[in-house]
């Protein structure tokens, strides 16, 4: 629901150049990547937006239209619904207390950028992906909006995706899934030690920006969709749900065919 009330247009210079960018000084110490959306803010951007605000603690978001002589500022409280997704390009939403914007130049593309939590909530996938993400999306629409090929070169991922084991960095949470991966299928792990090991790994892999890709993304992918039907606590568990021993049995399968595969 968009309110009267809001801040002064004044705060949009707090966060954007004259010529409509974020402001470097603005962006010390916080993220931002492109992510694709249509000629209006859609149900996907609107829910980046909610959850970013949500982690930061925000009630409401204010938007500021950024087209010559209208740069009046509504205050939206979340989540963002039909109205509140219904921002079109120029625009500028931003938290409250600042640490979290969207700025919405053209069609095509949106820039999210913000604090460790606020990304950690609007670019669940990690800041990596979503630019590696975008990069693939702009190649998609190269003859038709060339300038998306040029923001995914602005921006382009930080860190190299990892396709085989021996190229992970041994310092990484991506290190730390293949270890705890590696001893339960060895028999000197515990069903639920590695689950609990394995989850909080790939969390702090994604909020890190850690990638994978090729062979080792289809055996993290497989691993996932089996620990999903393993519950940690036997008073939660379903009735389908993987017992310890079928656990283990279905992650060593994956992680021999791997193997067999990486040699």
């Amino acid at each position: 629901m968009a309110l009267n009330s809001g801040p002064k247009p004044t705060a949009v210079a707090a966060h954007l150049t004259d010529d409509a960018s974020f402001f470097p000084s603005w962006l010390h110490g916080k993220a931002v990547t492109p992510v694709p959306v249509g000629g209006w803010m859609d149900a996907a951007l609107a829910r980046r937006v909610t959850a970013g605000c949500r982690a930061v603690g925000a009630s409401h978001i204010f938007r500021a239209d950024l087209k010559t002589g209208r740069r009046g500022v509504d205050t939206i409280r979340l989540p963002l619904g039909t109205e509140g997704a219904q921002g079109r390009p120029p625009s500028l939403w931003w938290t409250p207390d600042g640490q979290g914007a969207v700025l919405f130049p053209e069609s095509g593309y949106a820039l999210v950028a913000g604090t460790a939590p606020f990304m950690t909530a609007a670019v669940g996938e990690g800041v990596d992906t979503a630019r590696a993400r975008f990069t693939r999306y702009a190649r998609t629409l190269d003859v038709r909006q060339p300038s998306l090929t040029v923001v995914a070169a602005a921006y382009p991922p930080i860190r190299r995706a990892w396709s085989r084991p021996a190229e992970v960095d041994p310092n990484s949470s991506v290190a730390r899934q293949l270890k705890v991966l590696d001893a339960f299928t060895q028999g000197s792990c515990l069903a639920p030690d590695f689950a609990r090991g394995w989850w909080e790994a790939r969390r702090a892999a994604q909020a890190n920006g850690e990638r994978i890709q090729g062979a080792l993304e289809d055996l993290f992918d497989e691993v996932f969709m089996i620990l999903e039907d393993y519950s940690v606590d036997p008073d939660l568990a379903e009735p389908r749900d993987l017992s310890d021993a079928e656990l283990r049995a279905a992650v060593q399968e994956v992680w021999a065919v791997f193997r067999r595969k990486s040699t």
